[in-house]
């Protein structure tokens, strides 16, 4: 199985050379230009696990490097090794300079990238300081470690971090059942991935009244398909929140509606679908499809069917990552 580090680009370079390499590296240039594109606003760390394949850790920081060209930051990534290095790191450098369709759109990205053996980690934190920019803040970005090593990190690591991020689609545990310092520095991707279907529904549904909504209610269905488990709950979390949060309803107060959330057949054309059940015969159907950016809301919740074809364009990799960062 090949090492996470060696899939990914940058050249190799002693650990104790990084930072002043990194130093001196944007100076090369006759007239400074570059090193006037480089000014960073964030540190993100890419942190692998153990079990993230070549492919998933190469797709993840193509990704926080598209993130980069937009915001940029320095990126630090930490790659866990089962070979033992004897107490000894290695480490890559990668920096690129991009040019939008003009000029004043060039961005420079550097990315940091660490191979440890995942056992001993007690360091981590310490070489994480040394690479960040100490004047500006730090986002944390879990791929694939395990919620019992997360846990350790908790009073090192983690320390000062902003925002902790994980994608709860992709992960084998559930990350949102540690008992994490501050709860609401912790976002998760397949929420945030989550905003155009919650604009849609969202739109649609401003146009009725919520006592409308609620009166009748018996039950919220979430369906999703096997690769969105995560925007499955997201979505029904965001229902009850919505429901929870209107302290003027009566309605909202003593609703006992069921909650549900499952996966659907594989057959099933749709991705993602939020049924409402009433207990007469109105309803309300949103439907995201497999297919493209197509969506579907069919409903008659007392002003006559609708039948609305909508477009859910879901966000990319870098799209979601500022959504959970900063919001």
């Amino acid at each position: 199985m090949a090492e996470l580090i060696d899939v990914l680009p940058g050249v190799d370079l002693p650990v104790c050379e990084v930072t002043s390499r990194l130093a001196t590296m944007w100076e090369s240039g006759a007239t400074g230009t570059q090193q006037d594109f480089r000014a960073s606003q964030m540190n993100v760390v890419l942190h692998f696990g153990l079990d993230v394949t070549a492919e998933e850790a190469r797709e993840r920081f193509d990704a926080l490097i598209r993130f980069a060209q937009r915001y940029p930051s320095r990126i630090i990534v930490l790659c866990p090794t089962r070979v033992d290095l004897k107490g000894a790191m290695a480490s890559k450098l990668f920096s690129q300079c991009y040019i939008g369709d003009s000029h004043r759109e060039m961005c420079c990205c550097e990315a940091l990238l660490l191979q440890y053996n995942s056992e001993d980690f007690g360091y981590l934190a310490n070489q994480v300081s040394i690479w960040t920019e100490g004047d500006l803040p730090t986002y944390h970005w879990f791929s694939g470690v395990p919620a019992k090593r997360i846990e350790t990190y908790f009073d090192d690591l983690l320390i000062g971090v902003r925002r902790c991020v994980f994608d709860s689609s992709v992960e084998s545990e559930d990350l949102s059942q540690l008992s994490w310092p501050n709860r609401n520095r912790v976002k998760d991707l397949a929420k945030a991935r989550l905003l155009p279907a919650r604009q849609a529904i969202g739109q649609y549904m401003s146009g009725y009244a919520i006592e409308s909504l609620c009166e009748g209610l018996e039950a919220v269905q979430v369906r999703h398909s096997a690769s969105m488990s995560g925007e499955g709950r997201g979505l029904l979390e965001w229902v009850q929140a919505c429901f929870a949060e209107c302290d003027g309803c009566p309605e909202c107060q003593s609703l006992k509606a069921e909650f549900s959330v499952t996966e659907s057949a594989v057959a099933d054309p749709c991705s993602l679908e939020l049924e409402f059940v009433y207990n007469d015969d109105r309803y309300l159907k949103c439907r995201k499809f497999k297919d493209g950016s197509r969506g579907e809301i069919a409903a008659s919740l007392g002003k006559g069917e609708d039948v609305i074809c909508t477009r859910v364009k879901p966000l990319a990799a870098e799209q979601a990552l500022a959504e959970a960062f900063f919001f």
